[in-house]
C-alpha cells in the first residue's frame, strides 16, 4: 500500500488534540550518524521512530534550517550501510526531527515503499526458512 493511501486511512491515532501526527512514534534508542554539508558528520541517539521519520538527540547542535536535507545512517541496524535521505522538520540545540524521503544502498536509490516491501519479504523468508532473493539483493549482483 502506498504511503498516500495509508495516510488517508489513518483518521486520528493521537489521544491529544495537540499531537496531529499521522503515524505513532515508537521509543527506540539506537546509534545514529547524521551528515550535512554545514554540520559535518555527527553521531547521536534516536529517541523515537515512526513510519516516516526519526527524532535524533545530538549534543550542542547548531540550529539547522527546516527543510534542510541531511543523510542519516542507523548504525545499530542490520545494514548500517543504508543512507536515509531525510528532510529536517524541526531542530533545537538538543536534536533533530527528520522526515525520511528515500534511501540509498551501494549507489542505488530506493523509495520507502521499496524498503517496506523488502522488510515484508524478509519477514516471510525468515518465517518460511527460505533465503531472501529480493530486488535489492539482485541489484547488488
Amino acid at each position: 500500500m502506498a504511503l498516500a493511501e495509508r495516510r488517508t486511512q489513518v483518521v486520528n491515532l493521537s489521544e491529544s488534540a495537540e499531537d496531529r501526527r499521522i503515524f505513532p512514534r515508537i521509543p527506540v534508542q539506537a546509534k545514529m550518524r547524521v551528515s550535512h554539508s554545514r554540520l559535518g558528520t555527527l553521531e547521536g541517539l534516536s529517541i523515537n521512530v515512526s513510519d516516516t521519520g526519526v527524532y535524533i538527540r545530538l549534543s550542542d547542535l547548531p540550529r539547522v534550517p527546516r527543510g534542510a536535507h541531511v543523510g542519516l545512517q542507523m548504525l545499530d541496524s542490520a545494514n548500517p550501510g543504508i543512507i536515509f535521505n531525510t528532510r529536517v522538520i524541526h531542530s533545537s540545540e538538543n536534536g533533530l526531527g527528520v522526515a525520511i524521503v528515500d534511501y540509498e544502498l551501494e549507489g542505488m536509490r530506493y523509495t520507502l515503499d521499496e524498503l517496506r516491501r523488502q522488510w515484508h519479504v524478509s519477514k516471510i523468508d525468515v518465517a518460511s526458512g527460505k533465503p531472501n532473493t529480493s530486488r535489492t539483493d539482485e541489484a547488488r549482483r
